[in-house]
């Protein structure tokens, strides 16, 4: 029966993300949201009765076999509009008034009969007998945590500083990483100094081709433009080839050199679902 709930909710579930009709969707909701309550329910008397006790775990290996359903029917979804802006309010009556967890049901009084009165208990000795109790768990807990240390870790651990090093050694050692960070420095400045100079060259070259008359100075319009041309003539080239390749499949298929490419019924059935919401 819980199998058959579950697969309930997921088919009410799909129906109501792929209902379009605004009436029928509110009764639809209501229904799931029902079916929904029902479940848990149906799933904590399975825990209650549960053979195995203190366990929220329910087996169903046998049932799936022998009713021959994938093990996949009994994972329960998040409802898709859980995660939309959903405006259908829905409001369901229980027919039973439902308590609180934690909660203590009040005995109806009769009238005309009085309750007897208890007996007070001393609270001092109360409490001192609660202290007592307290104190003696605390101690053997303390016992069986030391044992346990004992019997895990005979053996004291020497904790060692990391640089306990000698004077002389930690000056050495900052020298080394002062020469080192020296060295990379250095390195960086003459790369950037060898750019720049390589650079200032080009320049060079060209505002003495552009004064000699070999080449004409561009403005930055120009520039622009031909960037711009550039790029388009490398978009044009990328398309005209994909449409290419598709006129070359579709002769391959008319001609029978080659299979009609199969599309996947589960991605076209998606696609749908999407196109519909």
């Amino acid at each position: 029966m819980y199998v058959k709930y579950i697969d309930i909710y997921r088919k009410l579930e799909e129906c109501y993300d792929q209902m379009v009709h605004p009436q029928k969707r509110i009764y639809i909701k209501k229904v799931l949201e029902s079916t929904i309550c029902r479940i848990c329910e149906v799933k904590k008397d399975l825990v209650l009765f549960n053979p195995r006790p203190a366990s929220m775990y329910v087996h169903l290996d046998q049932l799936l076999f022998d009713l021959k359903y994938d093990p996949s029917i009994i994972e329960i979804p998040v409802p898709r509009y859980f995660r939309e802006f959903d405006q259908i309010p829905i409001d369901i009556q229980f027919r039973e008034p439902v308590e609180k967890e934690g909660g203590k049901k009040r005995k109806k009084v009769k009238k005309g009969k009085k309750k007897k009165k208890k007996k007070k208990v001393d609270d001092d000795e109360e409490t001192k007998e609660a202290v007592k109790n307290l104190e003696d768990q605390f101690r053997s807990v303390d016992k069986t945590i030391e044992d346990t240390h004992l019997t895990l870790n005979p053996m004291k651990e020497v904790v060692t500083e990391p640089l306990s090093m000698e004077i002389d050694n930690v000056h050495d050692a900052i020298r080394l990483i002062q020469k080192n960070e020296r060295g990379r420095q250095g390195r960086w400045r003459m790369l950037f100094i060898v750019n720049t100079k390589r650079q200032e060259e080009q320049e060079r070259e060209m505002f003495q081709k552009i004064k000699e008359g070999l080449i004409k100075e561009k403005s930055k319009d120009e520039m622009e433009n031909e960037a711009t041309l550039v790029i388009q003539r490398r978009m044009r080239g990328i398309i005209a080839r994909k449409r290419i390749d598709e006129i070359r499949q579709e002769e391959m298929v008319f001609l029978g050199m080659s299979r009609k490419p199969r599309v996947d019924p589960i991605n076209r059935a998606k696609k749908t679902m999407d196109e519909r919401k």
